[in-house]
């Protein structure tokens, strides 16, 4: 488990983490998400003690990284699969760090395996492509079998095999019971695969909620209606205090639930072709919740006007 209270870092003047108080429990796979420059990749790296906070405490398991015992047994981290030794095959990547950390040998072939890496294990990682590397960097964090995974943007560079791969992979180290953070900018990835789902925007915490909570209150939430009498519908809807959009060949209907429309069209005798709830996707309630919270936003200046 990862707790932060009131997590705070400061460069000069600018605040990169804001009063950052979170529970990450085992058990569950949480996607950590964020605009460029929201204070994710800060985070994660206080949480592993690369990053001292300016105010505040992150501890794993009750102890403070630094402090754990054995930590490549309790916290696996891939932080930046660049961070290799391009003059290593990854058997020997892996092996000095078994070594160094005192782990069984035959975790290193475990590891090769699993990760896909067994038929490259003796070529240079300098000759490794970059999903390659997110591979080995994913045989690294799990190498002691840790209780707690930390992932940023691990689907770079991943070809569709990689990142169906990672999908499983993430939810059984979460049915065994291990804490698993993954960070990305690919939403429909975070959306196959996480229980939970953390945003947070100019390092304030803005969402914490599972994804049958960012359904269920995220305002994208609609009841997509067809009807022999799109007048009507609506004007009965209306009369309920619903919000009524035109959409397409239909209606787009909030502030009402199905069984209340399908029950009005049977009261005023209208014939319903379709009733259909339609939830959100990801980047629709990420686009929603951090709307005016990027540090980056472009200006929506064409090309041919900025070449004018």
């Amino acid at each position: 488990m990862i707790k932060l209270a009131n997590l705070t870092k400061k460069y000069g003047t600018k605040t990169a983490v804001d009063h950052l108080n979170l529970v990450l429990t085992p058990g569950t796979v949480t996607g950590f998400l964020g605009p460029n420059g929201s204070g994710k990749s800060t985070t994660m790296k206080m949480i592993i003690s690369l990053v001292r906070p300016t105010l505040g405490d992150v501890v794993v398991d009750g102890k403070s990284y630094s402090d754990l015992p054995e930590p490549t047994k309790r916290v696996g981290t891939l932080i930046d699969p660049s961070a290799l030794d391009n003059n290593l095959t990854a058997k020997q990547h892996l092996s000095i760090i078994a070594t160094a950390a005192n782990l069984n040998p035959r975790r290193v072939d475990e590891m090769l395996q699993i990760t896909g890496l067994e038929n490259v294990q003796n070529k240079k990682v300098k000759s490794y492509s970059l999903g390659m590397k997110q591979r080995l960097g994913v045989a690294t964090a799990l190498l002691g079998n840790p209780g707690t995974i930390i992932l940023d943007e691990p689907f770079n560079g991943m070809d569709v095999d990689g990142i169906k791969w990672l999908r499983g992979l993430f939810k059984q180290l979460a049915e065994s019971g291990k804490c698993v953070v993954v960070s990305s900018h690919l939403m429909s990835e975070i959306q196959a695969v996480a229980d939970r789902v953390v945003i947070i925007g100019q390092g304030k915490l803005l969402a914490d909620m599972t994804m049958d909570e960012m359904n269920r209150r995220s305002l994208s939430s609609y009841i997509y209606v067809e009807a022999d009498d799109l007048d009507k519908i609506t004007s009965v809807l209306l009369d309920k205090q619903a919000s009524v959009q035109p959409s397409k060949t239909g209606l787009e209907v909030r502030n009402l639930d199905a069984k209340e429309i399908g029950r009005l069209a049977l009261d005023n005798q209208i014939i319903l072709h379709e009733l259909t709830k339609v939830n959100p996707s990801l980047e629709d309630v990420f686009t929603e919740i951090t709307d005016g919270k990027a540090d980056y936003v472009a200006k929506g200046v064409t090309m041919h006007e900025a070449l004018d």
